[in-house]
């Protein structure tokens, strides 16, 4: 199984995630969430292939997040994607860090 805790900044609302490997290239996911909003997404089995290599509108992830987050800039669909991805062993597992700053113009 692979665990994705994220901690998605500003609001501050934990999320885990978890993906197993239920046959061949198809990961089960479930998710914990603070956020009421990614509560809803129940994801359920997918397709890893046709996840990771079909482009966001054909992924159920990304569907599933169209219709329950209202934020676009929430990471939790992209980090269901990254658990499915090492999951299937489709690549290494390995942190994703976003490092936010803001800096004065001259």
């Amino acid at each position: 199984m692979t665990i994705i805790e994220l901690n998605p900044g500003a609001c501050g609302l934990k999320t885990i995630i978890e993906a197993k490997l239920v046959a061949p290239g198809h990961v089960y996911v479930s998710i914990t969430s603070d956020c009421a909003d990614v509560s809803e997404l129940k994801i359920g089995i997918v397709d890893a292939m046709n996840e990771l290599f079909n482009g966001f509108n054909n992924s159920k992830v990304y569907s599933k997040a169209d219709e329950h987050i209202n934020h676009g800039a929430c990471p939790v669909p992209c980090a269901i994607l990254k658990a499915v991805e090492a999951e299937a062993d489709l690549a290494i597992p390995k942190d994703v860090v976003f490092e936010i700053r803001k800096e004065e113009e001259d």
